[in-house]
């Protein structure tokens, strides 16, 4: 199962709908500020989150009665952000699907990076409750697509979208790291939090393999 929240970041028009073009989603989220991309994309939203204090009032009345869309509308204030309440959204939403066997799970998220420096934060870090629930959570922007993980990762040259692979610890410590097909392999190396060692690095070969035996690392595949 395949879910799309568009949140209120920065989301680029053109780079956007040529992703969206390469993708189909079983479920589509709009929260607050992003329905204004939804808007003027024409998707076809299933769910509307948020407290709607960003999004313009014109828009928000085109959608907020319509029967087809459900609707989950908040105070400002509340304990956690719109963005948050869309993921867990969505984690809910895969969990009551009927998966078949070995179905991909993944929460795509536009708009989660951007000017407001504590959104992005805490956009990262949730990242980690999607990963918990063994589900693949992607923030997806012009430049970047970063991912937490964990465990083993095969990376494809065919299906790269950036030029640099970064590896940034999680957890305080890493262990175990194994890279290979990499212009800067490591072989059963540590690293730790707050540090850089993993850092721009480029894949060499038709396939990359990350494997980190203990720990968590953001994925960041960017480009300039």
């Amino acid at each position: 199962m395949k879910v799309l929240i568009i949140t209120g970041g920065n989301i680029d028009d053109d780079f956007a709908s040529s992703f969206l073009k390469k993708n189909h989603y079983d479920e589509i989220i709009a929260v607050d500020g992003g329905l204004a991309f939804a808007d003027r994309s024409d998707l076809s939203i299933t769910y509307l989150v948020g407290d709607f204090d960003t999004i313009d009032r014109t828009i928000l009345e085109k959608y907020i009665h319509r029967p087809d869309i459900c609707v989950h509308q908040f105070i400002p204030e509340k304990d956690y952000t719109d963005t948050d309440i869309a993921v867990k959204l969505a984690l809910s939403l895969i969990k009551n699907h009927h998966s078949e066997e070995n179905e991909e799970k993944v929460i795509h998220i536009l708009g989660g990076t951007g000017s407001r420096l504590d959104h992005v934060l805490a956009n990262l870090q949730m990242l980690k409750n999607i990963l918990d629930e063994d589900v693949r959570g992607i923030i997806i922007d012009r430049n970047n697509i970063i991912e937490m993980i964990r465990g083993e990762r095969v990376l494809k040259r065919e299906e790269m979208t950036g030029t640099y692979v970064s590896l940034i610890p999680v957890t305080m410590e890493l262990t175990g790291i194994t890279l290979s097909g990499f212009k800067y392999p490591l072989e059963n190396a540590s690293s730790h939090f707050g540090e850089s060692l993993m850092v721009s690095n480029e894949l060499l070969e038709e396939e990359g393999r990350i494997f980190i035996k203990e720990g968590m690392a953001w994925m960041i595949i960017s480009k300039d």
